[in-house]
């Protein structure tokens, strides 16, 4: 039934606590898994732990992991790569098929193109406040991605 299932990180270490559930279940339901990083186009950052190391000095003069813009510096960009890809890693070694991307732009908007254009059947991703579902607040990325999303939702509660 399920072929494909999207899982979003963010590079937070509670965005990944999705990935041994989801893990485990597309195992058991013998899925691919398609990891999706989503930079947001007002700057990105470095993603855990990595944002954690000291700024570093550019040519330029500037100084800082933090950046505003619309473009994602190439060193933050490949420490999302390598991110994702260390996630990759963990989904073979149980024997799960799974391929990554990083991509730029709004997070709901990209989490729920890629899962049209990937044609996936289920969505798994973490959500820090699972208790409160009403829209008349601002919600969550997840919260959102669930109210938005015609395809099922697997929330894993974090923190």
């Amino acid at each position: 039934m399920f072929k494909r299932m999207l899982v979003p990180i963010d590079g937070s270490h509670s965005s990944a606590a999705v990935v041994p559930y989801a893990a485990q279940l597309a195992k058991r339901l013998e899925c691919r898994v398609d990891l999706l990083l989503v930079e947001p186009t007002h700057g990105a950052r470095l993603p855990h732990p990595e944002h954690h190391r000291p700024s570093e000095r550019k040519q330029s003069g500037e100084t800082g992991s933090l950046v505003v813009g619309t473009t994602t510096p190439k060193h933050i960009r490949e420490a999302n790569e390598r991110y994702v890809q260390r996630h990759i890693e963990e989904f073979e070694a149980l024997n799960v098929e799974a391929c990554g991307t990083v991509v730029c732009g709004d997070p709901v908007d990209e989490i729920l193109r890629a899962a049209l254009d990937l044609r996936s059947d289920a969505i798994a991703m973490t959500t820090r406040k699972l208790a409160n579902y009403s829209r008349k607040e601002t919600g969550s990325i997840a919260e959102e991605v669930l109210w938005r999303s015609k395809l099922p939702v697997l929330l894993v509660a974090h923190g």
